[in-house]
């Protein structure tokens, strides 16, 4: 039934990916800025172009600079719809020639040191040309930058024929399909067909002044022939004059201020148009964006605190990524900007390409150690995958299977895609960067088209679907909910950050555009997992990176889209291969990181010193004896959980069942915690087999050579036993090396001297002890302790002393206070002394008779 499921299921998936992929290439036409419209020429072809025109036009530009840049022009195209027909697609522009995309070139000086920020900022800076070519390779626009000398120069007086030669020979436009319009200086119009020639006196002139002598030339396209429907040439008088072997010489002739090939309702400036940073809305995704990073560096900070990081797998990521999106801006900066810069501006653009390819490379990083910690709370169903992976491990089935339903998905991102920029009236264009569409300026694409596919996928797989799901799943209890929350929240990060393709639509239609693909990613993430999200992403990014090429005549731009084809294609066939003879994730063995490893051993050291903490208190008494005649009370503070003391006091009674006797004992181990408390719950059994029937120098000579056996000989037992009579008062008190016992009596304290041998237990087998014997009078105090009370220590370093033992038993009232009362005024003396930081166990029993 399950199997059966799973077929349907996969079926199901199947003929979703490819009803989206049809979705995609029929309303393909529409919503592409490159349908019909590829790119037929490379960056370098086109500047080629330009030094070959350089060259007609009598300037070199060896000692200059080019740079190239591809623009989408969206302003224009909206206003073809909005004066012409509505209905236009980008499709039909393109076959028909329009300049909704174009070619943009800066000729400009070089070495300049400040950052360049755009093309403009090229052109304002340095520019003394720019120029525009259509995708087929056509000047359409040249404007000279009058801050700089205007390098180009044509010799001549004739208007008409320089006009002709420019505009037909050099930029190669048919003037025969055209028809030849006015000339225009100062306030006077000369029809040029009448063959009279415009004469000009340049002499003594500033530049400025020549400026004012523009001749504008203009020519209109005949019904039916093929090109722009007006071109426009304007020129400037200039003069030029050589000093060479041949003598000095002077030349008079025309420099171009400008030129337009423009077709009807064609706008001069051809800029495409921006979303609006003034927008409140676009300020709320920024403002997302911001809170997005500043979370998972605040939560990875706090994962790496707590020690939840694998840093050999964070380390690949931030490294990958930070060199993944350097390299790509050093990459477009060597071919466009770089070419301006001197060595200052060019180590300033590299310092801050790697600024920014660290600060993105950390942020990836980060984002990754948070989804893994997420992921592996929540038990992800694909983290199996992940972890084989990073151990080297390919030959999965299940992630050939990840794969394959990544691939899936992409076909249904793509429809859906496709369908939301159609259903806003919108149009899409690849922009992988701030720079617009930089790819088409650099000559290795093939590297850089993945960079970006890469960088962006870890991004958006990790850094937000993966980040923002796991965050949510672990913060908000009902599931639909999170889901809700994380698309939502998905959808204002998607449309803001790591997508490679822009739109002509405001940011509220980019928001639903990305949303219906961020409720798709979301979906993927909770029913197949993160493999499956990033696949599907990759194959998105990818196909969308490749469509400029689609159908380009230039079999240099064609191999990029035959090339990044196979590339997309090998994980299709490595998923179909693993998942025949693949092994499962199951027997390649869980992964467990070191981290939890360490947090599971720490938590069965903590059971295992909780138990033998429950251990040690069952062996002490939970409530004193109690009969007439005394009063007695005792107590245990370990420095750890558990401790090396131990004490305990049991009623004798005599044949009859009345109590005879009491017994108290203390023992304090040598050591810590369980390296002390073992021992001492040993000792206990030894000692409390014996207190009811013998004397307390019997008990210490008959468990000395047990110890001396089974103890170490670093670790030492101090014991001390006394037994009060109680008829008769008398106490006998036997000490194998602890601390004194202190007996108070008539409001004055002493240490009671017991007889050698004091040796511990532990230390000599045959050690015979002797006992020490009084009696005790009513009023008296009798307290046993263990060293953790003389051993306290202030902030200082200081001890307390065992001299100060006795005159702290002085200090308190005990006629007045029970034994139990007595006890805690020593207990609140030695915590509040310690500053409650032990350094040893401390054990206390008071008699009061």
């Amino acid at each position: 039934m399950y199997g059966g499921m799973q077929s349907v299921r996969t079926y199901i998936s199947i003929a979703s990916g490819l009803i989206g992929i049809v979705f995609f290439v029929w309303l393909r036409p529409q919503i592409d800025f490159n349908a019909n419209g590829p790119l037929t020429e490379s960056s370098t072809v086109i500047e080629d172009r330009i030094q070959e025109l350089a060259g007609k036009l009598s300037f070199s530009i060896d000692s200059l600079a080019v740079a190239t840049f591809h623009q989408n022009h969206s302003g224009y195209f909206y206003q073809l719809r909005d004066s012409v027909n509505p209905d236009l697609t980008p499709a039909q522009l393109n076959e028909n020639g329009a300049h909704i995309q174009s070619w943009i070139s800066v000729v400009g000086g070089k070495a300049l040191s400040g950052n360049l920020t755009g093309i403009q900022s090229v052109f304002n800076s340095t520019g003394r040309l720019l120029l525009r070519h259509s995708d087929a390779g056509k000047l359409i626009r040249l404007e000279e930058n009058r801050d700089f000398p205007n390098p180009t120069f044509i010799q001549g007086d004739s208007i008409p024929s320089i006009g002709q030669q420019i505009v037909g020979d050099f930029f190669e436009y048919n003037l025969n399909d055209y028809i030849t319009q006015t000339a225009s200086v100062y306030d006077t119009t000369i029809m040029l067909e009448s063959g009279q020639e415009i004469p000009v006196n340049v002499d003594s002139r500033t530049e400025e002044d020549k400026r004012e002598n523009l001749i504008n030339l203009s020519w209109i396209k005949k019904e039916g022939k093929p090109g722009p429907d007006r071109l426009e040439l304007g020129l400037v008088p200039a003069v030029r004059e050589y000093d060479d072997q041949l003598g000095f010489r002077t030349e008079i002739g025309y420099k171009i201020a400008w030129f337009a090939a423009k077709f009807a309702d064609e706008p001069d400036d051809l800029n495409s148009i921006q979303n609006n940073p003034d927008d409140p809305f676009f300020q709320v995704l920024i403002v997302a964006a911001i809170i997005l990073a500043l979370s998972v560096f605040i939560i990875g900070f706090v994962i790496i605190f707590k020690g939840q990081v694998l840093w050999r797998r964070a380390l690949f990521m931030f490294l990958t990524i930070a060199l993944g999106i350097y390299g790509w801006r050093f990459f477009y900066g060597f071919f466009t900007y770089h070419r301006f810069y001197d060595q200052t501006g060019m180590f300033s653009s590299v310092i801050n390409d790697g600024l920014f390819g660290i600060i993105v490379g950390m942020y990836a990083a980060m984002a990754y150690v948070c989804w893994e910690a997420f992921a592996r709370k929540q038990k992800h169903d694909q983290l199996a995958i992940i972890d084989a992976a990073w151990q080297r491990i390919f030959f999965v089935k299940e992630s050939g299977a990840a794969m394959l339903h990544g691939f899936v998905i992409a076909g249904v991102l793509l429809g859906v895609f496709a369908t939301g920029v159609y259903l806003t009236n919108t149009v899409y264009y690849p922009t992988d960067s701030q720079f617009g569409y930089g790819e088409a300026s650099i000559p290795i694409k093939m590297l850089t088209i993945n960079m970006s596919a890469w960088t962006t996928v870890w991004m958006v797989g990790f850094g937000q679907v993966g980040f923002i799901a796991g965050a949510l799943k672990n913060w908000v209890r009902p599931r639909l909910v999170s889901i809700v929350l994380s698309i939502v929240a998905t959808s204002l990060l998607t449309a803001t950050l790591g997508r490679l393709i822009g739109t002509s639509g405001d940011v509220y239609q980019d928001v639903l555009i990305f949303g219906g693909l961020s409720i798709i990613l979301v979906a993927t993430y909770h029913l197949f997992g993160i493999v499956t999200v990033n696949t599907a992403w990759w194959v998105f990014c990818c196909i969308l990176l490749m469509m400029p090429y689609v159908n380009s005549p230039s079999s240099e731009l064609a191999a990029v889209l035959w090339v990044q084809g196979i590339v997309i294609a090998g994980p299709v066939l490595y998923s179909l291969v693993v998942l025949k003879w693949g092994r499962s994730a199951s027997d390649v063995g869980e992964y467990i990181p070191d981290y939890e490893q360490r947090e599971a051993q720490h938590l069965r050291v903590e059971r295992e010193i909780e138990m033998a903490r429950e251990s040690q208190y069952k062996l002490m008494p939970l409530q004193p004896p109690k009969a007439d005649g005394f009063d007695v009370y005792g107590f245990f503070l370990p420095s750890f959980e558990v401790g090396g003391d131990f004490f305990d006091y049991v009623l004798v009674n005599d044949t009859s069942g009345n109590p005879e006797a009491l017994v108290m004992t203390m023992v304090d181990v040598s050591g810590k915690a369980m390296q002390a408390a073992m021992p001492a719950i040993f000792t206990s059994g030894l000692l409390l087999s014996r207190l009811k029937e013998n004397e307390p120098h019997e008990i210490l000579t008959a468990v000395a050579e047990p110890l001396y056996n089974r103890t170490d000989r670093r670790t030492f037992i101090t014991c001390c036993i006394a037994r009060y009579n109680i008829q008769s008062g008398m106490v006998s008190v036997a000490n194998a090396g602890h601390c004194k016992p202190v007996l108070k009596r008539n409001g004055v304290a002493e240490f009671i001297q017991t007889p050698s041998p004091k040796f511990p237990l532990g230390f000599k087998a045959d050690t015979r002890y002797c006992a020490q014997e009084f009696r005790m009078k009513k009023g008296d105090v009798l307290m046993m302790y263990s060293d953790g009370l003389p051993e306290a220590e202030n902030e200082h370093g200081e001890r307390y002393g065992f001299d100060e033992v006795p005159r702290l038993l002085e200090s308190i009232d005990t006629e007045l206070l029970s034994a139990y009362e007595i006890a805690q005024e020593v207990k609140k003396v030695v915590q509040k002394f310690s500053d409650y930081q032990l350094v040893d166990d401390t054990t206390i029993i008071c008699l009061k008779v």
